[in-house]
């Protein structure tokens, strides 16, 4: 990689502490040298006087592994300054594949959106994954966690029931593996069938694999609604049990009926980090989540997996309890006007992107629930959707809290090829909006807090070694920023706009943004975790 020199930047290093004016040389694509003066020719010099130096932003919480083999260079991140993605989030990712259950699989994977390679699931472990993402060109750097869904689908299907030993001892041997190639830990996602079909127990026997390795348990918990105390209870006791590093995804308080519970939340993790659990949280910063249709449906009605919940659909048998069912959901979720519609696949319904939920049951001359079942019958179930139901105290309150990173939830995407479908801003601008907004506009934390949440303490709860920090050593991720105007464009309405203020993103060593235009470069890699079982 080229040697550079970063000149007179306000460099704000990543550990929470003071911001300093000063220079910084890079070499190999490492920091060499940080100082308030490098003297010195022969490098290419970045005058930054006015702007912000810091290290690329690590999303802890990505789902970019949907869309990477689509758009490699995930345009929308780079322009945000983000370097490193942690993927396999939500239970939700492509590893390990048992090519008895490759169907099973990849219909879930359908319903999830996620774009995969013209060869299809060419796969069966981590290692064979990490190598076919290397060869794509990536843009950035990926971090993929082993996901319960997959994991669960590689041994059960999409059967509804507990494991067998035999079957359990499969789960955890098929866990070691994908964390003796390097995966850095295990998500879940136990609003999502088949994870929802998981008792605690199970979880708690896997944990333990993780903790072995040294590695992190990140989970969409079980409710963050009405279930959210009880949720984050289970989390608890997994880390409890489990003896695991705990992170809580995308933290918030869900459903007008649950608004002002974020800081019991809050409290309860802090309790529990008192009592010696190992336990934090990640964000986004908007008062809307996204996720399928299908988690208006009743896990019961996942249960066999896609073609299964289908028939159920279809079916008038369930057609009552379904719909009684779906209705609640949509009543928790704020009703049907604050339910709009993202992703579709087909031709036949991609007007309907962007609408709420509410406006098609009227076109259609239905009822809500209805609309949501012929949407779901007539897509295959491969809808997403955008839920307007947090509140924005809530927000302020989780982002204020020291440990609690920034994640975007969102993925990689490129808007001059995207721009046809609706989709949450989240994936164009959580990190400039944490800056723009929190920091510079409605000071709820200061510019060194925010970039800690969203380098350092990302790191160092993930395991990432050499990145994070603005430090001789380390590896030369970095973004830079004007300070003031730093911002997000991207909005509900018109969600691709990239964010502006990034000047430059350097990933190893290398430019992916280089004065505000993505450089088509591709330095980035899949990493892969060291350290094996403690038990090895």
């Amino acid at each position: 990689m080229s040697s550079f020199l970063i000149r007179g930047a306000l460099a704000i290093d990543g550990s929470g502490g003071e911001p300093f004016r000063g220079d910084i040389a890079v070499k190999n694509g490492l920091i060499t040298e940080v100082s308030p003066s490098i003297k010195g020719g022969g490098k290419a010099v970045i005058e930054a006087d006015g702007l912000v130096a810091a290290p690329g932003f690590i999303d802890i919480h990505s789902h970019t592994d949907l869309t990477i083999f689509k758009h490699p260079l995930a345009e929308s991140k780079a322009l945000q300054g983000v370097t490193t993605e942690v993927i396999g989030n939500c239970g939700i990712g492509a590893f390990p594949v048992n090519p008895e259950r490759r169907a099973v699989l990849l219909d879930y994977l359908k319903v999830h959106e996620f774009h995969l390679p013209s060869n299809g699931l060419s796969w069966s472990n981590f290692t064979q994954y990490a190598n076919q993402l290397d060869r794509i060109g990536l843009g950035l750097n990926l971090a993929p966690l082993g996901a319960h869904g997959a994991l669960r689908i590689a041994v059960l299907g999409a059967e509804d029931r507990i494991p067998s030993d035999e079957e359990l001892e499969r789960m955890k041997n098929l866990l070691a593996d994908s964390l003796e190639q390097g995966a850095w830990g295990l998500s879940t996602g136990l609003i999502y069938p088949p994870g929802s079909f998981a008792k605690t127990e199970e979880l708690e026997a896997l944990a333990k694999i993780v903790a072995r390795y040294g590695a992190i348990y990140a989970s969409h918990i079980r409710g963050e609604g009405v279930t959210l105390m009880e949720a984050l209870d289970e989390a608890v006791r997994i880390g409890r049990k489990g003896g695991v590093r705990v992170e809580v995804s995308h933290l918030k308080a869900l459903g007008k009926d649950n608004w002002g519970r974020g800081k019991e939340a809050l409290l309860k993790l802090e309790k529990a980090r008192r009592d010696g659990v190992d336990i934090s949280a990640d964000q986004y910063p908007y008062e809307a989540t996204s996720t399928s249709l299908t988690a208006l449906v009743p896990p019961w009605a996942h249960a066999g997996g896609v073609g299964e919940l289908l028939k159920r659909l279809a079916s008038p048998k369930t057609a009552e309890r379904l719909q009684a069912e779906i209705l609640r959901e949509i009543d928790q979720r704020g009703g049907p006007s604050r339910i709009v519609i993202a992703g579709i696949g087909s031709v036949k319904n991609i007007s309907l992107s962007g609408k709420n939920v509410g406006q098609i049951a009227e076109l259609w001359n239905c009822a809500p629930e209805i609309a949501v079942k012929r949407l779901l019958l007539e897509e295959e179930a491969a809808v997403g959707a955008v839920y307007f139901s947090l509140w924005d105290e809530d927000v302020a309150a989780i982002l204020s809290s020291d440990q609690v990173s920034v994640g975007s939830d969102g993925m990689g995407m490129k808007a001059e090829e995207d721009f046809g479908k609706s989709t949450h801003p989240r994936s164009y601008g959580t990190f400039p909006r944490i800056l723009g907004v929190y920091a510079r506009e409605k000071r709820t934390l200061s510019m060194a807090r925010a970039i800690h949440k969203m380098t350092g303490l990302v790191a160092s709860r993930v395991g990432l070694k050499n990145r994070g920090l603005i430090k001789p050593g380390f590896t030369a991720d970095l973004a830079l920023f004007d300070p003031l105007t730093i911002q997000d464009r991207s909005t509900f309405d018109r969600p691709h706009q990239y964010a502006t203020g990034v000047v430059y993103t350097w990933v190893n060593g290398c430019p992916t943004v280089q004065e505000g235009v993505v450089t088509g470069n591709s330095p980035g890699k899949v990493l892969r975790k060291r350290g094996v079982s403690s038990h090895s």
